[in-house]
């Protein structure tokens, strides 16, 4: 028997004694690849609008090595940990300031008088008084994470196209100059998704990487403890129009892989290879009733967002086969499957048009929203994900 109540879109809590926090604070992985190729720092200045200018360049992380040094994948995904692992504490350490101010100067009195464990301890609810508290971590651009390592292991260890500083020119370079290489980024290199067992393998050793990390920490001023989760929200937008450009291929400006779906485009082997991958990244595959990896890596849930034409539906033979998909989705390990089930141009008019399709709801990601309030940056990312572009 499994007691537990949902949060907002898709995160987990207990029942009257749980003081868990959902999406306070979401990790962007691929930062963590960035960082190697920078030995610790950023690989260019940032725009920073707040101050009107650019950002200098510090050691924000590690030294994890020259990239001369690092002659072998193993050292290179090793790096990639040790940069995962600064990011993550750093995020704790932030954290932390807000925690402390809560448990401090913000108590919940009639809160705390509804949760038990609160007054068995004679303590606020924001000062640990819960029976259950935990703090979330959400990862956010995953695929593109693990696309980005695998497009590095085939680009540069398996296949010697390039040198890893001459991959770094080409992201440097927002990849003009190296559309050769770009495309055997897109096109040649294995992707999340479609249920390759190399590359799932390879996704997996990720999620474990910063799931077990995570894990590694709890507040100082309450207790509480740090779990993983996958909930991108809408961060994988914004995100995009920050980070450099990416090993996978992908443009500087162009949005990253959201919660724990594969990169758009990457999915070209339809929903049950799409399926089968994040299953086993989440732990593999298992019997009806069988605790599975994900209850450790992601306890917090992974929200999967999912698009299909409306000619999945058009008959009775094909929503049987529709069921079907849903039951081995559950079988595969999946907590939170997010469907959409849209024409990619009835999207495009809506766009063009959003005075006649103002009751238009589409799924974002853990929640909904009335398609033409969203932004257009938005809107092309929903179109690109059901029409399975490239990114």
């Amino acid at each position: 028997m499994h007691e537990y109540a949902p949060v907002g879109c898709l995160e987990n809590t207990m029942v009257g004694n749980d003081r868990s926090g959902t999406v306070d604070n979401n990790v962007n992985l691929l930062k963590a690849v960035e960082l190697v190729f920078g030995n610790g720092k950023d690989m260019a200045p940032y725009f920073d609008p707040m101050t009107g200018k650019y950002t200098e360049i510090v050691q924000e992380g590690p030294v994890t090595g020259e990239l001369n040094e690092l002659d072998t994948f193993d050292k290179f995904y090793a790096a990639f940990g040790k940069q995962t692992a600064f990011i993550i504490k750093k995020m704790v350490e932030n954290y932390e300031l807000s925690e402390s101010i809560r448990a401090e100067y913000h108590p919940t009195p009639y809160l705390s008088l509804l949760v038990k464990g609160c007054r068995e301890k004679c303590k606020d609810i924001t000062q640990g008084g819960a029976e259950i508290g935990f703090v979330t971590m959400e990862g956010v651009t995953f695929g593109t994470t693990v696309d980005s390592l695998l497009a590095v292991k085939y680009l540069v260890y398996d296949k010697k196209e390039c040198t890893l500083e001459e991959l770094r020119k080409a992201l440097l370079a927002d990849w003009k100059g190296y559309e050769i290489l770009q495309s055997k980024a897109l096109y040649k290199a294995p992707k999340y998704g479609r249920d390759d067992d190399e590359a799932d393998a390879l996704g997996l050793k990720v999620m474990d990487t910063w799931a077990e990390e995570v894990w590694k920490y709890k507040t100082r001023s309450t207790g509480r403890q740090f779990r993983p989760g996958m909930l991108s929200w809408n961060y994988w937008i914004g995100s995009g129009y920050i980070l450099k450009a990416s090993p996978n291929g992908r443009n500087e400006n162009q949005f990253l892989s959201n919660a724990i779906c594969p990169s758009n485009g990457a999915d070209i082997f339809g929903p049950t290879a799409n399926s089968n991958s994040v299953g086993k990244v989440l732990g593999g595959k298992g019997e009806e009733g069988d605790y599975l990896d994900y209850l450790n890596n992601l306890p917090n849930g992974a929200s999967h967002t999912i698009t299909f034409n409306t000619a999945l539906l058009k008959d009775a033979h094909h929503k049987e086969k529709f069921k079907s998909f849903l039951r081995g989705y559950c079988l595969n390990g999946g907590t939170a499957l997010q469907i959409n089930i849209l024409d990619v141009d009835m999207l495009k008019d809506a766009q063009a048009h959003p005075q006649n399709y103002r009751h238009l709801l589409v799924r974002i990601t853990g929640y909904n929203a009335y398609f033409v309030s969203v932004g257009k940056e938005l809107q092309d990312e929903i179109i690109a994900r059901e029409s399975h572009r490239q990114y």
